[in-house]
């Protein structure tokens, strides 16, 4: 099997933040996937957590270019949004990314990706959270966040990369009173537990198998 390259891109859901480095779901499923596909063989499968805690998506485009396109994945992993949709005092109610400009950076990173030779991209939407009180908008960070939702299954559809619905597979798994055991405790309530990068990891995992499998059946023996 030849080496494959994995980029994880995101925020602080990517990053792990809070959380010790060998229980973020990006090192569970790294772990997993290596035990799966590497086995005793010496091939190597690299790959590179790219997440960066209170970034959105304009900043992630700035750093592109050094942290995916000079790794140049087969796959990627794409996780904005909670930083994007936020509206701080500062601002005067205006989200941190306008929900055009939000659509346009995915859009493009999808594009950047492909470009440098990533032909799978998994592309996740936002857990919930339990931050339901007024922002500078007037409206909660559970509002937004259902909004931006919905812009990455639009992205989804129009580039034909892969969903990974991590939203539905929260609410499938997890009542209100479930939540608050996968998010870290009050105040916090938004980064993900341990418990909650365990469910992340195992919603995550069955699409980077499915990617891994359709690049190594395209390998001839």
């Amino acid at each position: 099997m030849p080496p494959l390259t994995v980029v994880f891109m995101g925020d602080s859901i990517t990053e792990g933040q809070y959380v010790h480095h060998s229980l973020r779901w990006t090192e569970l499923v790294a772990a997993r996937l290596r035990r799966e596909f590497q086995g005793d063989s010496n091939d190597l499968h690299f790959f590179f957590n790219r997440g960066m805690s209170g970034e959105t998506t304009r900043q992630a485009l700035e750093r592109f270019p050094r942290d995916v396109q000079n790794a140049r994945p087969d796959i990627m992993t794409l996780q904005f949004g909670l930083n994007d949709c936020n509206c701080w005092d500062s601002d005067m109610g205006l989200p941190r990314v306008s929900e055009l400009a939000y659509r346009a950076n995915l859009i493009e990173m999808i594009h950047r990706a492909r470009h440098f030779g990533a032909t799978h991209i998994i592309c996740s939407t936002n857990h919930p959270t339990l931050r339901h009180k007024a922002l500078a908008c007037g409206e909660s960070l559970e509002v937004r966040r259902e909004r931006y939702n919905d812009i990455v299954r639009e992205v989804v559809a129009a580039t034909g990369v892969t969903l990974c619905d991590i939203d539905e597979a929260f609410r499938r798994h997890a009542s209100d009173q479930q939540l608050a055991d996968l998010l870290l405790p009050e105040p916090d309530v938004l980064h993900l537990s341990p418990a909650g990068h365990r469910l992340y990891s195992e919603v995550i995992l069955g699409d980077l198998e499915a990617a891994i499998e359709d690049l190594t059946s395209e390998v001839p023996d």
